[in-house]
This record gives structure tokens, sequence and C-alpha cells, in this order.
């Protein structure tokens, strides 16, 4: 490791562009930059793209801070078929009528059942191993415990396109939250089905699409050149 990769410390976002799972985007940072240890404030899978934020040197415990920060993100569902996966990626396991679903039932769903403080069941993705939390049970070695809910906080959710079985969603979060579960969840709750066809991450935080650093961009002078170092954090002046 260089002495500049050393004197590194600081916390940056990136737009990850979809193709790209998390582990290879670190990948590919700690190889431009030449550190061997970086971290990350949230997941995106490997289909989604959007604003992640990335840490380096003592700023890593501020990255882990900024897991809880605000988030919105643009989402894509389409209602009829859900999948094994909560998203496109899944093969069908439910095909349910829709022409029931209105845009007004759909915002009604949205505001009255899932904007608060509310627990999800995390997806069971292959690219998100570390939220496949199972394990066999002490009667047989194929049984497996349902996955562990976690606590998530919706502040908002904005219909800003209804064209079924399409439809678009503004989703406002205090710190992570399960986008694939949102979707599955709300087409039960409209009693219908509905699955994840895409997913954007635009803002983190106080970083957005504008500050963001491109793929085309990831070099080490351009993250040099957009390392925040938040002043009151006292543990990065520690």
């Amino acid at each position: 490791m260089s002495a500049a990769a050393k004197s590194l410390y600081g916390v940056f976002p990136i737009y990850k562009p979809s193709g790209y799972s998390t582990s290879a985007v670190i990948k590919i940072i700690k190889s431009k930059l030449g550190v061997e240890k970086i971290c990350h404030s949230g997941a995106l899978s490997v289909y989604a793209e959007g604003v992640m934020v990335m840490g380096v040197g003592k700023a890593v415990k501020y990255n882990k801070a900024i897991q809880q920060h605000q988030r919105m993100y643009l989402v894509r569902g389409m209602m009829g078929v859900a999948t094994t996966t909560n998203d496109a990626a899944g093969d069908f396991s439910r095909v349910s009528p829709y022409y029931h679903i209105s845009e007004k039932s759909l915002r009604e769903a949205c505001n009255e059942v899932f904007v608060g403080k509310i627990q999800q069941t995390p997806p069971t993705l292959p690219n998100f191993k570390f939220l496949q939390r199972y394990r066999p049970t002490t009667d047989t070695a194929n049984s497996i415990l349902p996955v562990k809910q976690a606590d998530v906080h919706i502040t908002a959710i904005d219909v800003i396109e209804f064209d079924p079985p399409s439809f678009q969603l503004h989703v406002h979060t205090e710190g992570r939250i399960y986008p694939c579960s949102l979707i599955n969840d709300l087409g039960e709750v409209l009693d219908s089905a509905a699955h994840l066809t895409h997913l954007c991450r635009v803002q983190q935080g106080d970083f957005g699409f504008r500050e963001a650093i491109h793929f085309y961009d990831w070099t080490e002078k351009s993250i040099q050149n957009n390392l925040y170092l938040p002043s009151n954090d006292p543990e990065l002046n520690s």
C-alpha cells in the first residue's frame, strides 16, 4: 500500500450501474485506490443501480452511521405475478388478477399500510448471501426456520406512474429497507401479486445523482477530489 493510499480517509458517493454486484464494485474501488479495506453504507443487488456511499480509512466508522440516513428509491413494480425472489430474476410463483386495482387503491395501500415503522422479511436472493439467515431446525437437517424480520422506517411513498400492470413509486426512508419485499407485500395487500422490475437508489443522505462518481470516472484522482470529511464527526477527528 502506498503512502498516499494510507493517508486516504473520507466518504465518497459512487453511482453503481446495473449488472455489477456490490462485492464487485468494492473490488474495483479497492484496486483503483490501492487500499486493502473499504466499506459501503448499504448494498444494492446486481440488477439495481444508484447511489452508494463508500468509506475509506478512519471514515469507515462514519460510513456505518450513513446507513441510518435518509434514502430515496425509484421503484418499479409489475402487478399480477409474484416470483420466487420478489423481483424479475426469479421464477413465477403465483399469478393473480390485478384488474380490480386502481391508482387510488394503490396509493391508499402505500400510505395506510406501509408508511411508518414496519417490519419486513428480507428477500432470499442468491447475491444477498448476508440476507439468507436460514438455519436447520433440531427436527431435521432439511428444515429451515423463517428469515428473521427487520424493522424499517418508510417516511413517504409517492405513486408517480400507474399504467397497469406496471407502476412506479418514489419511496422515502430512514435507513435501509427491502424494496423487493415492499412490492411483494404490496401485491398481497391489494389481493393480487406483484414483483419488483427495476430499482434505483437516487439519494442517500446528502448524496444524490449529481454528487455521485459515475462508472466511467472511477479513478483514484476523481475519488480523492470527491472525498467528504465531516468536521463535526468526533470519530474522524480522533
